[in-house]
């Protein structure tokens, strides 16, 4: 299906193209009625109108939009770091947005952002929402960036982390600390970045001459009561059996890990040892502290930050034929974003080093007579 064009939205709703526009630049002289009529006609088609038209058409400003999902989320402060490590050394100034997951994309982006053209850019966030709307943002003219903490592929520039190579050297790690019987508990596997640190895993394991074990692998879909409920289960196995080691796939879930240890009656690190992932702020505060894999978040909001301001600057060369389509500047009336989605160059995926970071949650695997056993007759050997 085409996709729709100022002129349809107008025909949709009944009005003439002018006044549509007016409403599309935030212009007082329209009435609240009729700005809601047609915001509502454009919800309810998926309209989004061209970005670098209604931007020229008032003046391009100096903001970037940010979404995050929440104010309280642990890693938003420290990419926020990075952003403005950025930005305050280009005079932009960051407006940011909260879209938690009972809210979608539409009503922060279409409402505040584009029918004001206050940003000139957005940096998301990314979480469980449906990203389509902001690749139909990217594709209309409008600059944005991902901040793809989930791995989610996505035709849209990004900055993530290295979840395999980290999930890699965490397994590394305590197979070099003498574990065999390395549990894991998942986080949600529908997400791209809990199959990446599974998959690095396995791969660990498996490179070690070590068959996973399916008992061993536990869903925790990062809830911490299902992560404590699962992770009983596996110190509830027979001794020989039990995981002397557990990888966990986020730090709240290996604190949920730590305890279902103590629920056991449990040591960490004499009779487990447990490894996380992210580095939250807490993990290095908690008793004992979290051995973990760290997310790099401030060098991700800056790298994320560069993206976007060349972004910008891009859309800002190239905007000036995109104005008359929404202004209604006379012959070029067709959809202003079109031509930047045909044979446009694949999308910036930057992918971030980890880092292992080694604290007291993990020690050398308890001495069980097998590996005794074993020790000696290699000795002997």
């Amino acid at each position: 299906m085409a996709k729709l064009t100022i002129r349809d939205i107008a025909a949709l709703a009944g009005l003439s193209k002018s006044t549509v526009s007016l409403v599309l630049n935030n212009s007082p002289r329209v009435d609240p009625a009729t700005r809601r009529h047609v915001l509502a006609v454009i919800r309810r088609h998926n309209y989004v109108p061209s970005f670098a038209a209604t931007a020229l058409a008032k003046g391009s400003t100096r903001l970037i939009g940010m979404i995050v999902p929440g104010l309280s989320w642990h890693m938003v402060a420290s990419i926020n770091l990075g952003v403005a490590a950025v930005t305050e050394r280009t005079g932009f100034d960051i407006i940011l947005y909260t879209a938690t997951n009972d809210r979608d994309y539409y009503g922060p982006v279409i409402d505040r952002i584009l029918t004001s053209s206050m940003s000139s850019g957005l940096l998301v966030v990314t979480d469980r929402q449906p990203l389509d709307p902001l690749v139909a943002l990217h594709r209309d003219g409008m600059p944005v960036v991902l901040i793809n903490t989930l791995g989610t592929p996505v035709d849209l520039p990004s900055v993530t982390a290295d979840n395999y190579e980290g999930a890699l050297a965490a397994v590394n790690y305590l197979l070099r600390l003498g574990h065999e019987r390395i549990a894991c508990v998942q986080g949600m596997m529908e997400f791209q970045c809990c199959q990446d640190r599974y998959l690095g895993y396995l791969t660990a394991l498996r490179e070690a001459g070590i068959q996973p074990d399916p008992e061993l692998t536990k869903p925790g879909e990062f809830d911490p009561e299902t992560s404590r409920a699962r992770a009983r289960e596996l110190f509830a196995l027979p001794k020989r059996q039990r995981p002397t080691a557990v990888f966990a796939h986020s730090d709240s879930t290996a604190y949920a890990v730590m305890k279902a240890a103590a629920d056991a009656g449990l040591r960490i690190p004499e009779d487990v040892s447990i490894i996380g992932f992210d580095d939250i702020e807490s993990a290095a505060q908690i008793h004992p502290p979290l051995t973990t894999i760290q997310q790099p978040f401030v060098e991700m909001g800056r790298r994320a930050a560069e993206l976007l301001l060349a972004g910008i600057q891009a859309a800002d060369a190239s905007a000036a034929d995109a104005v008359r389509a929404v202004t209604g500047g006379g012959a070029n009336d067709h959809d202003a974003g079109a031509a930047n989605s045909d044979g446009a160059a694949r999308p910036v995926r930057l992918s971030l080093p980890t880092n292992l970071i080694a604290r007291a949650s993990c020690g050398p695997a308890p001495v069980t007579r097998e590996r005794r056993a074993r020790a000696q007759t290699t000795t002997t050997a």
